[in-house]
């Protein structure tokens, strides 16, 4: 892959498509050596994914074949360079080493699809490419939904992750991406406006096949969000017509799903109530021993072997093995400490604000594109306060490219224009190809 995509512009994009669908398989693409699968953190061995592979060999082709031209220290490298070291230190005074060194080796894989996202793209790989990777994901977890649903009778679907409630995080990063290149890309040609659109309802019914209520209610706010910002920012028959369209079956969709959603949400356990307080208090008394963390990837650990962090457990009193807090932020600071939870907080907020004032100041496609990045960075991470699934590895990767690609088209429109240019002027900018221009 690597000596194809050093000489061939058009494979580097395929490859750039694939290494973004890859992020979707999950499980179903990935190997752990030294794995410990009892163990409930979320890290439970030294993985490889299907992805990591094509994003190695991209790595590798694009450091040979454009030495000065790439971007060897990304913006904000240095923030995850900053959480990346303070992991490290902890990890001499974990309880358990090897569980910190799982996340370690996670962290510079994720570190590696960024800087390879981030160069692919100023580098001139078209933005098709990568409608085409976030197309194929949306199209596997939308099989995946019908598949479970109505075949396999399935009442809450997990789509090709481990559980349900990953399915909604996932899905809410690429629905409104999808849904806005769809209404406001003119170079998409319209057979392909209408297939992104039609995932976008297949995404919406696999959210709504897990029953997962804030995923459902984030799902519903992304929508709207991103077909008034396409109204707003592209006005034209063709916009109009679809989100006219799109209302009226997302009304229908909605009277008839109304009867299981309301059921789904007076049936729902309060024991999964009761179970997410527990493990988000045991993360409030972890900190309060340990300010600067436990280390990354003990927090089940550490519950599991000191008894004075479950003594308040009842739902989950009778578990061998603690499993994970339901809250991303109280986990990042048990696990991490304060300096920990203020990087990661520092770094989702620099992402998110790159793609807003990307989608604000630049008046092109990619500027149109980057509201629907920054509308899925919002949805998982408000999803953070009732899930830790960010730290799944299929929902991290694709936040990492999602936030990659708000890195690089919230450039400053002179400054992009320049770079192209240059790309172009030495012929390895966009490919040619049907719909693709030139």
């Amino acid at each position: 892959m690597a000596i194809a995509a050093m000489w061939l512009p058009r494979v580097r994009g395929h490859l750039f498509s694939l290494m973004i669908f890859l992020t979707c398989l999950g499980a179903h693409a990935s190997v752990n050596a030294v794995s410990r699968e009892l163990y409930r953190g979320p890290d439970r061995g030294f993985e490889v994914t299907g992805a990591d592979l094509v994003c190695w060999a991209l790595m590798i082709a694009i450091t040979l074949r454009f030495p000065g031209k790439i971007a060897w220290f990304p913006r904000n490298s240095w923030l995850l360079l900053l959480f990346f070291l303070n992991a490290c230190l902890l990890a001499l005074v974990t309880m358990e080493p090897l569980y910190t060194a799982f996340s370690l080796w996670k962290c510079v894989r994720i570190y590696c699809l960024y800087w390879t996202t981030v160069n692919c793209l100023r580098l001139g790989i078209h933005r098709r490419y990568a409608w085409l990777g976030f197309a194929g994901a949306a199209l596997v977890i939308t099989a995946l939904a019908l598949q479970q649903k109505y075949l396999l009778g399935i009442y809450r679907i997990n789509g090709p992750f481990d559980h349900s409630n990953t399915v909604p995080l996932y899905a809410n990063l690429i629905l409104p991406v999808l849904l806005i290149w769809a209404l406001c890309d003119k170079e998409l040609p319209l057979r392909w406006a209408v297939v992104s659109i039609a995932l976008c309802f297949g995404l919406l019914f696999a959210v709504l096949s897990t029953f997962s209520r804030l995923g459902m209610a984030l799902s519903s706010a992304s929508v709207v969000c991103a077909l008034g910002w396409a109204n707003l920012r592209s006005r034209s028959i063709r916009v109009r017509a679809s989100s006219l369209v799109m209302s009226l079956l997302l009304l229908a969709g909605a009277i008839r799903a109304a009867g299981p959603i309301i059921e789904r949400i007076r049936s729902a356990p309060e024991a999964s109530v009761q179970a997410r307080d527990e493990f988000n208090y045991a993360a409030q008394l972890m900190l309060g021993d340990h300010p600067f963390g436990v280390g990354l990837n003990n927090f089940s650990y550490v519950v599991t072997n000191q008894v004075q962090y479950r003594a308040h457990f009842e739902a989950m009193k009778s578990e061998e093995q603690s499993g994970v807090c339901h809250h991303i932020y109280w986990l990042t600071a048990a696990e991490t400490g304060y300096l920990g939870l203020l990087l990661y907080l520092v770094l989702v907020v620099r992402f998110a604000g790159s793609a807003l004032a990307g989608s604000w100041r630049r008046k092109s496609t990619e500027g149109a594109i980057l509201f629907g990045v920054f509308l899925g960075i919002c949805a998982l991470q408000v999803s953070g306060f009732y899930e830790w699934a960010f730290r799944v590895t299929p929902v991290m990767q694709m936040f990492t490219i999602s936030a990659a690609v708000a890195v690089v088209w919230s450039e400053k429109p002179l400054k992009h224009r320049v770079r192209m240019a240059a790309v172009r002027a030495c012929g390895e900018g966009v490919p040619s190809g049907p719909g693709v221009t030139v």
